[in-house]
């Protein structure tokens, strides 16, 4: 960092001042650059004692190096700041072009781009620029000429093959000190540090990177000069993250996993998944009753699938189209299933078998193929469900968007929105090593249970006292040493390097020494070539379920199918051994099931690939068994789509979305809770069950550490975001910048290769031992020599986007592997490369593209398994935080920010940090997804069940990094604080005040400002949609003869039709009330079959929508309105987990206030925040006071929230009491209260709970026909619960009248007869008198007498409890006294 020189002297306190300047940490950046523009000095740059950050260090290194060289005068002569490029390649004619290009530009701009000095006003940029014009002009050519900087020599020189090097160094062993950040392009001019806030000495390449290298020389020098890096300090580098999580989460988006998953399953796995069908053989059933001539055959093969657009049938119609779009507003209004059609080629061949003339003599035994027919047409196999905005949708091909917060990612199955829950399954294709229930290295392959390879270390069978190694393959357990020497391993050297222990203990010695001498004892002389093939076939044949395949079929398809050849699969069989008896031995871990490392996610692709395969399945064994019997008959077959039956796949896949049945990954079984019903409270609560996962197991009995949060958990899925009470721990959310990788399917074995990796055939046996073993995907590729530079280069090439940026590069020192996987399903997330962050620039538009970050790598993806290579430091402001004796330069990566370790709803609240765990779990999983706030705003194209809309969402005071970066402003007329994304903040602003108000806000009691509702505070509209449907299909004669059932209009005595037109369906805007008919049905005769409104529903008419389907079904759907002002009862939330019910509603009047006027809309009680420990929300009041002041701290982010002194020093400012109290007088008495009232701005959500949902009442009613008490169901008119503990409470309060009223008398009111004298009921009953005369009357049949009986009043409960247990031979007596 040298500018130019104009008297030669500078004094330390100025270079301190200089190189505070740039590196900005003393805030003064601004007033430095001028001082040095006006004097026009230069000098090196010092350090700065204790203020430096480690990341300078390297910097500061070359500064040094520079102070030993003379600084060099203005006249022409070259600094070495200046004189800093890299050494050009054998090929230097592109530079010397690009240079001459740049020239005639420079000459063309005028005189001021070449001169040195201009008065003093000249900035640092210009001069730079002078000296480099002059420096051309001495040295037209700098190939052999050009003297060369320290810096540049740091720089690491190509190679004679012209291999790239790598540019970055991510071996946590490595320290920041040790890097030099490389110059730019080659020929390209360094912009001067000091030019102006917008520059530094920050590299713009990377050099040994092609892709970078070319983008830069095929620029012009106007557009290098565009590229301007930013200031290298705490505020730019923040700033730059946000904008770099703005473009991620507008380019990758919130549901981009699922999405992703489906565009891959429509465009790859779907094809894959008819190319494995395979040919189908289609055989007689040979029955000699049926034989006229030869027997014939038949094979059908599938070809390529194609998917047609979601679209309607229309028949018997004017229009010109047969067909037309089907949008998903289309199929939500018509209760269809948005679905896309699929058609496969299939080509049928019949064919007979013939004999050759030459047969009948014995010469030739030759059987040829008689071709009968052959075909090839497309058909229709059935309808595949369409997501929503992916590739196949119309929404997607049309640019188009229904809703404003709608982005996609589920499924319409019956007008009902269905979405996938992403299942963790276990990863496959690897090994696992456990110890329970027996020592275990288990090969899992999924789906296929006869792929699966154990190896086991089990007793010897001839003493308990050893252990021994077997084998399970294909149901058939055998010796180890045994299957080696059938894999063609020929000595026990051989099999012992192979196997490649270092430092082999005695316990592993004896291990294999016993299973040798075992494997020789089972089978005597198994070295014999073929003996060993032999025994293990025989082994095989005698399972349960052999195989039909010979031994070297079974080899090659059961044993490891991803690896080929028997040399490479003995290999990988004693990397099996290996793993087993070093982690028996205590030097390696055993595998947890609840490591993230381990797991997959299942995603639409996987899911939906593994029911499909069921349906296809069941529809070629019924296309079998048809075509068997045409075959059999003397006619030829018929066309091809009589033999598929398209509804059974249709029919199928739809089952399992209504119902969530899905197939069970590992058995043929079916597992719930794969699908569910996307929820639309708000977009809050729509968006966090896109991006739920779930764990499959039984939530009930033991599950070990399955719910508890795993390290692996960080960054990748939120630790907070998670259900309470059964679920808890096995439905999660993913962290806000989580993302599901999908497949690579780009080959990676040859670039391997190039890195240095020797495959497995080209090892030889003597050179296994010490080398590094290289795995793609679970399975064991080769050997390396050198891992380290292996994995710098593999990593070099991902930056530089020759591989995918989404495989994931692991280096096991400890248990000398590489491991490296590019399959679907593993978390990925993106962190900031900390050596690279002198490259950022500002790009020209103003807006950071994320993938343009990606390649220029300034930001990577790092899995799960990666991320334990590198340190990441939590923040920008942790790389600042060091001092120069702190080893905190080891940082390789740093979190774009820290609140992005959370999930989407979890991250939005402010001041997380500071409350109780319970409370943050409980504000995302329940209280933010019930608030009512924003409605779709494709409302009048939804029928949904219920649904609410605030009158007046606002948006909170203060602002959380989630919630600033979740989108970029689409309006030019938003405020300069306005969110983005508000939707995600559902409820309102108001003025709280934590005290008491006449005791009605005791607990979690709130009082409200009645004046403050009345002008729109907290109102909501309430919308409930109700259907009925008739059938617009003649009856057909099969079915039980009945009327046609159609919508009109009668004089119904359900209830009132006043409101209803003559087609039975009522106008916009009636007013219905309780016990309105709501859609008029009649029949023929005149039979009412109307629906009715319940006795606690009522509302305006808001929409009526008149359907039909394909299933020939008219279904009438009426919408009603209803406006709702919060009352008592009514349940409140604010962000932090304080909710409460409305316990008054009081008069403005009787409220305090402030001196400025200012009265509360809400009162809350002080006592529930040190038993709920949500201090947040008194910071969230104090911030949000100083904002609505004029503060200008506004952000509440979670793990970078302001300090208590910056939000008082706020308030203090603003003429307020440091913490937020204010002296307040009584409305009621006028006096001023004694203690100051904490009042402050907090954003409350109203919730979904509101008493008017939930009231019951009822005088009389239905009642149960047994037991003669009231029925539970609100439908049905029923009451109340009422227990012992509510029983206890009326009875603390003293309402016994009540009490007796309300339970008895109104309940299950009954009488008995009791006789005084026995203490038995007695019976009513009829018997006979005097002269023939009858009298029914009680009679007790014990005393046999009529006398001292009394009738008393008893629950009918009690009355039928005395029956049941006289049934029993259990007699009651009963004590009765007159009062």
């Amino acid at each position: 960092m040298e500018e130019l020189q104009t008297d030669g002297h500078q004094s330390p306190d100025e270079l301190d001042i200089e190189m505070m300047d740039y590196l900005n940490l003393d805030g003064g950046g601004e007033e430095v650059h001028r001082e040095e523009d006006a004097k026009g000095e230069e000098s090196s740059s010092a350090d700065v004692d204790g203020k430096q950050s480690p990341l300078n260090v390297s910097q500061g290194k070359e500064d040094a190096k520079r102070k030993q060289r003379p600084l060099e005068d203005t006249d022409g002569e070259q600094s070495p700041r200046d004189a800093s490029r890299r050494k050009e390649d054998a090929k230097g004619e592109r530079r010397a072009s690009l240079e001459e290009e740049v020239n005639r530009e420079e000459d063309a701009k005028g005189e001021e781009w070449s001169s040195a000095d201009v008065d003093g006003k000249q900035s640092p940029m210009n001069l730079s620029q002078g000296k480099e014009d002059a420096k051309r002009k001495q040295h037209p050519s700098e190939d052999t000429d050009g003297e060369q900087s320290p810096r540049d020599a740091s720089c690491r020189k190509e190679d004679a093959k012209g291999e790239r090097q790598a540019s970055l160094e991510t071996d946590s062993e490595q320290s920041l000190t040790d890097v030099s950040h490389k110059e730019g392009a080659k020929g390209v001019q360094q912009p001067s540090v000091d030019a102006d806030e917008e520059q530094s000495d920050m590299d713009v390449d990377l050099k040994g990177i092609p892709s970078v290298q070319d983008e830069w020389e095929g620029k012009s020098s106007s557009d290098l000069r565009t590229c301007v890096p930013i200031h290298f300090d705490v505020a730019s580098l923040e700033k730059f993250c946000k904008e770099a999580s703005r473009s991620f989460f507008s380019e990758t988006g919130l549901v981009s996993h699922q999405i992703n998953s489906y565009n891959d399953f429509i465009s790859h796995e779907l094809q894959e998944l008819i190319d494995s069908l395979g040919e189908i053989s289609v055989e007689p059933d040979y029955d000699p009753s049926k034989k006229a001539g030869p027997w014939k055959h038949a094979t059908v093969k599938f070809g390529r699938v194609e998917l047609g657009e979601p679209e309607f049938l229309v028949e018997n119609s004017d229009l010109d189209d047969e067909t037309l779009k089907l949008k998903p507003k289309h199929a939500r209004l018509q209760r269809m299933t948005y679905a896309s059609r699929m058609k496969v080629e299939m080509t049928v061949e019949v064919y007979s078998l013939k004999q050759s003339d030459k047969a009948k003599t014995g010469e030739d035994t030759h059987v040829y193929k008689s071709v009968i027919i052959k075909e090839t047409k497309q058909v229709n196999i059935g309808l595949l469900p369409v997501m929503v905005k992916s590739n196949l949708c119309w929404l997607h091909k049309l640019e188009e968007s229904e809703c404003q917060f709608d982005y996609g990612g589920y499924f319409l199955i019956k007008g009902t929105e269905k979405a996938f829950i992403a299942e963790e399954q276990k990863c496959s294709s690897r090994i696992w090593v456990t110890d329970r229930p027996s020592w275990d290295a288990n090969y899992f392959y999924p789906g296929f249970k006869r792929r699966s390879i154990h190896v086991k270390l089990v007793q010897s069978k001839s003493s308990t006292s050893r252990n021994v190694i077997n084998l399970s393959f294909l149901s058939a357990i055998m010796p180890i040493w045994i299957v080696l020497s059938a894999l063609g391993v020929s000595s026990d050297k051989e099999a012992f390097d192979m196997i490649d222990i270092q430092d082999c203990d005695a316990s592993m010695v004896n291990i294999i020494s016993a299973t040798v001498k075992e494997s020789y004892e089972e089978c005597e002389g198994f070295r014999t070539p073929g003996k060993a093939r032999q025994f293990i076939d025989n082994l095989i044949r005698k399972t349960k379920f052999p195989p039909e395949e010979s031994f070297d079929e079974c080899i090659s398809k059961y044993m490891f199918p991803d690896i080929h050849g028997s040399r490479s699969k003995a290999l990988f069989l004693c990397y099996m051994i290996k793993c087993l008896l070093t982690a028996y031995s205590g030097n390696r871990k055993c595998d947890s099931k609840d490591d993230f490392r381990n797991k997959r996610l299942g995603l639409p692709c996987q899911l939906l690939r593994r029911e499909l395969w069921v349906h296809l399945k069941h529809v070629e064994r019924r296309m079998v068994k048809i075509m068997q019997r045409d075959l059999s008959a003397d006619g030829n077959l018929q066309d091809l789509r009589c033999y598929v039956d398209a509804s059974i796949v249709t029919n199928g896949l739809s089952r399992a979305f209504s119902t969530g049945l899905w197939r069970h990954p590992y058995n043929q079984g079916r597992c719930s809770g794969i699908v569910a019903t996307l929820r639309r409270a708000n977009p809050l609560q729509m968006m966090s069950d896109l991006r739920k996962t779930r764990q499959w197991v039984s939530y009930a009995g033991t599950t070990g550490d399955a719910r508890y949060p795993n390290p692996s958990y960080w960054g990748k899925l939120c630790f907070l975001s998670t259900p309470d009470g059964e679920k808890c721990g096995f439905v999660k959310n993913l962290a806000v910048t989580a993302m599901v990788s999908s497949l690579v399917r780009k080959p990676l074995i040859d670039t391997f290769v190039s890195c240095g990796m020797k495959k497995l055939d080209e090892v030889p046996v003597h050179e296994i031992c010490g080398k590094d073993k290289i795995f793609l995907n679970g399975n064991l590729l080769g050997l390396c020599a050198d891992p380290g530079e292996f994995v710098l280069r593999l990593r070099s090439m991902r930056r530089s986007m020759q591989i995918d940026s989404q495989v994931e590069i692991k280096r096991d020192k400890h248990n000398k592997e590489v491991r490296v996987f590019s399959d679907a399903g593993r978390i990925l997330r993106p962190l900031l490369i900390v050596e690279n962050l002198r490259r950022i620039t500002k790009p020209k538009g103003g807006l950071y593209s994320f993938q343009e970050l990606m390649d220029q790598n300034i930001i990577e993806l790092i899995g799960v398994e990666e991320e334990e290579d590198i340190q990441c430091a939590s923040g920008i402001r942790r790389l600042f935080s060091g001092d120069k004796d702190e080893k905190s330069s080891g940082y390789t990566h740093c979190e774009l920010d820290p609140s992005f370790l959370l999930g989407l709803s979890c991250s939005i609240i402010p001041f997380a940090n500071h409350n109780s765990a319970r409370r943050v779990l409980m504000q995302s999983e329940k209280l933010s997804q019930q608030a009512i706030g924003y409605s779709p705003t494709n409302s009048h194209f939804r029928l949904d069940a219920l649904s609410h809309q605030m009158y007046y969402p606002q948006r909170p005071l203060f602002k959380t990094v989630v919630a600033d970066c979740l989108g970029r402003a689409d309006h030019g007329f938003a405020r300069k604080y306005d969110f983005t994304r508000p939707e995600y903040f559902n409820g309102q602003n108001a003025i709280v005040s934590v005290s008491v108000h006449q005791g009605f806000n005791q607990e979690d009691s709130l009082v409200l400002n009645r004046a403050s509702l009345d002008r729109g505070l907290f109102r909501t509209l309430h919308f409930k949609n109700y259907k009925a449907q008739v059938e617009n299909k003649e009856i057909t004669k099969r079915l039980k003869h009945r009327e046609k059932i159609d919508f009109g209009k009668m004089q119904s005595k359900r209830g009132r039709v006043d409101s209803l037109d003559s087609d039975g369906l009522p106008y916009v805007g009636a007013s219905l009330q309780s016990g309105d008919i709501v859609i008029g049905k009649v029949t023929e005769s005149g039979e009412d079959h109307s629906e009715k409104l319940k006795h606690t529903e009522k509302g305006m008419v808001e929409k009526v929508v008149l359907s039909a389907n394909h299933d020939g079904v008219n279904v009438a759907n009426v919408t009603l309105r209803q406006s709702r002002s919060p009352c008592v009862g009514d349940k409140f939330a604010s962000m932090h987990g304080q909710k409460g019910v409305v316990g008054l509603l009081d008069s403005q009047e009787n409220f305090p206030f402030t001196r400025q006027g200012i009265v509360p809309d809400m009162v809350i009680n002080p006592h529930g925040f040190p038993t709920r420990q949500t201090p947040g929300q008194l910071l969230e009041a104090a911030l949000g006071k100083g904002i609505a002041l004029g503060g200008t701290s506004r952000y509440a982010t979670p793990f970078t929230t302001p300090s208590l002194d910056v939000i008082t020093e706020q308030l203090h400012r603003a003429g307020f009491s440091r913490w937020g109290g204010e002296s307040v007088l009584n409305g009621q008495t006028g006096e001023r209260t004694r203690a100051l009232v904490f009042m402050g701005p907090t954003f409350y959500q109203r919730l979904t709970h509101m008493a008017e949902d939930k009231v019951k009442f009822r005088n009389t009613g239905p009642v149960h026909p047994l037991t003669r008490q009231p029925v539970e169901d609100k439908k049905r008119f029923g009451g109340v619960k009422f227990g012992e503990m509510e029983r206890d409470c009326m009875l603390a309060h003293g309402a016994a009248a009540n009490l007796h009223e309300r339970l008895f008398m109104l309940s299950d009111f009954s009488q008995m007869h009791i006789c005084q004298s026995c203490q038995r009921v007695a019976n009513v009953i009829e018997r006979d008198v005097d002269r023939g005369k009858k009298l029914r009357s009680p009679y007790c049949p014990f005393c046999r007498s009529a006398e001292n009986i009394v009738r008393i009043n008893v629950p009918y409960g009690a009355k039928l409890l005395y029956q049941e247990l006289f049934c029993m031979g259990i007699c009651l007596k009963f004590e009765t006294e007159f009062r």
